[in-house]
């Protein structure tokens, strides 16, 4: 049986540093954890912790740029952790420090973006396609075990905007989630022959200002309008019954819109467009993103008009392909850094709730949460 505790539920209001003071002071040991993991990790792809730091340094600019009320809310956090405030510009901008050093890498050193390539399994299904004419969305977040151990629930009341939902590594701003109007959001890992070197604002807080949004036009403009460091594939829908994946590169974002009521993506690019323009290398670290996909869209189109939210969970638990399946059981990747299924997530975004799961390769118990 699964031991992982339930993902703990943090709750912050109020001006931007007094909500980051406050997500500090409760996930202060998670947070640690976090910091704990990713020096390891960025060890194993052959980057030390100082090096990390001196990149972190070179994002805090972006982010102060971007944004100042999350730049503050960022400043709260360290406070409230006491952790230095380059740890937790370290931690939002993770795979920004790997894709930016990768740039600066000696050619005979490996590349660490391969070895820490975010591999995920994502859906959604529209209410024409669902049994009670609700939107499920859903995803397998596929990363560092360990980060099981480092990851919250935060629930952000939004004096200004809408209220928030998002399941997140401790210290970051969002990952994964929903707000109060109806938008939700899960994210997969791409790359490309355009990525490394690029200094854009760290994803997490580009995921943060989609999930303040009041409408999806607005969620989709903070993707395509603001500056990235690396692909990645977005899967944003709205509980009216719309959605869409943007597929986007530091140059340039490509669009897939549901069929039938059903969207699914994994760890390749999929538009026709981006095939044409790009080289995938991507593919060549997770080859299985092709079977993964297709298994997950041939179990949902065979229950069009039919799918529940039991529909997303047997889909999301297939192991077909192990471990390099929908469910990764965990397994080292180049360089020596494992992957494996951090959690399931669920998503009733017209009933506004979300079901986690982690580690749901040790045993699939879920928790229930709701805005």
């Amino acid at each position: 049986m699964n031991t992982t505790p339930a993902f703990p539920v943090v709750s912050v209001s109020g001006p931007p540093r007094e909500r980051g003071l406050s997500y500090g002071r409760q996930a202060g040991e998670r947070i640690a954890a976090g910091v704990a993991t990713y020096k390891e990790a960025f060890a194993v792809a052959g980057i030390e912790w100082s090096e990390a730091m001196g990149y972190a340094e070179r994002f805090r600019a972006q982010i102060r740029g971007y944004d100042s009320d999350m730049y503050a809310e960022i400043e709260g956090i360290a406070g409230g952790s006491d952790q230095p405030l380059n740890a937790i510009v370290a931690l939002n901008a993770r795979t920004e420090i790997i894709y930016w050093r990768d740039k600066e890498r000696q050619e005979d050193r490996p590349a660490a973006s391969a070895a820490m390539q975010e591999e995920c399994t994502a859906a959604l299904a529209l209410p024409g396609a669902t049994a009670n004419g609700h939107v499920l969305h859903g995803q397998n977040w596929d990363w560092n075990p360990r980060c099981a151990d480092s990851s919250v629930v935060l629930r952000i009341e939004n004096g200004d905007g809408p209220d928030i939902l998002t399941f997140v590594e401790a210290g970051q701003l969002a990952r994964h989630g929903m707000n109060s109007e109806g938008i939700a959001l899960t994210v997969n890992g791409l790359q490309c022959d355009l990525d490394c070197g690029n200094m854009g604002v760290p994803n997490p807080l580009i995921r943060r200002r989609l999930l303040q949004s009041r409408a999806l036009g607005g969620a989709i403009d903070a993707v395509l309008n603001t500056p990235i460091s690396f692909s990645h594939s977005l899967m944003l829908s709205h509980s009216a019954g719309a959605g869409v994946t943007l597929e986007v590169t530091p140059a340039e974002a490509f669009w897939l819109q549901p069929d039938q009521g059903i969207l699914v993506h994994a760890n390749h690019f999929k538009s026709p467009v981006a095939r044409s323009k790009v080289r995938d290398t991507g593919l060549l670290h997770c080859p299985e993103s092709l079977y993964r996909d297709q298994r997950l869209l041939d179990h949902l189109r065979a229950r069009q008009r039919q799918i529940t939210v039991e529909t997303f969970k047997a889909g999301l638990a297939d192991t077909f392909g192990a471990p390099d399946a929908i469910l990764r059981t965990p397994k080292a990747r180049a360089g020596g850094n494992l992957s494996g299924t951090v959690a399931t997530l669920i998503m009733d975004t017209t009933a506004r709730k979300m079901w986690l799961a982690p580690r749901p390769y040790l045993g699939i118990e879920f928790t229930e949460y709701s805005l």
